[in-house]
């Protein structure tokens, strides 16, 4: 079993717990957006929108203080990475939750496509959530035992590859809605699934980066 008991090592695993912790909260935060889209609570979901912008920029002056860390410490060149590398795939998943809130909520989609949709994207959005929470505990798990980090990690992946099933339903009801819909809401729809599907992709390299610094401490 594998500790990390510095105390500069410590703080800089508190840091990269704080934006899992804040993706948890913004994961949350999106499938009330999409809730209160299909509830048509539009102002509702604005807000929510505002409140995922918020986190997305407070993770991004964390992001900041990690690399500052990562550059001013004397950090070993293959811990510092690994951890350049789980940094920016942390960042990459909020900013991908961001688009996917920007995405749903930048006009009104078509109510009718929401309808035929909304059971394949709660679907989605609950898978998410669930990768989110395992994320929290894999970021956890690193001042503990990063042999059990990389284990909550293989989780995540399993949750990507759902994810990845329920796109392949999306795209596919996408498809068969194209005559019955506008041109712009089917795009608006597609960017969202992209977008989705980001967050996901995004979750499961940051449990790639972690296996990659399994390996660099181990060696």
């Amino acid at each position: 079993m594998i500790k990390l008991t510095l105390n500069k090592e410590q703080l800089l695993f508190s840091k990269v717990l704080q934006i899992a912790e804040s993706i948890k909260d913004a994961s949350n935060r999106l499938t009330s957006l999409y809730i209160n889209i299909f509830k048509q609570n539009y102002d509702a979901s604005t807000m929510e929108m505002v409140k995922i912008k918020g986190i997305y920029e407070k993770i991004a002056l964390v992001r900041e203080d990690i690399v500052s860390m990562l550059y001013g410490e004397a950090f070993l060149p293959d811990f510092k990475e690994s951890m350049m590398m789980l940094t920016q795939s942390l960042y990459e998943t909020m900013k991908a939750i961001k688009d996917s809130g920007r995405a749903i909520s930048s006009r009104k989609p078509d109510e009718k496509l929401c309808k035929i949709l909304q059971e394949n994207l709660l679907s989605y959005l609950s898978t998410i959530s669930e990768a989110s929470e395992k994320l929290v505990e894999m970021i956890s798990l690193l001042q503990k035992d990063i042999g059990e980090a990389v284990k909550v990690g293989k989780e995540i992946q399993l949750l990507e590859r759902n994810g990845d099933n329920i796109k392949d339903g999306l795209i596919q009801r996408l498809y068969e809605s194209e005559k019955d819909s506008d041109i712009i809401s089917i795009l608006q729809l597609k960017d969202v699934t992209i977008f989705l599907d980001d967050i996901l992709d995004n979750m499961e390299e940051t449990s790639l980066s972690i296996e990659t610094l399994y390996a660099t401490l181990k060696s």
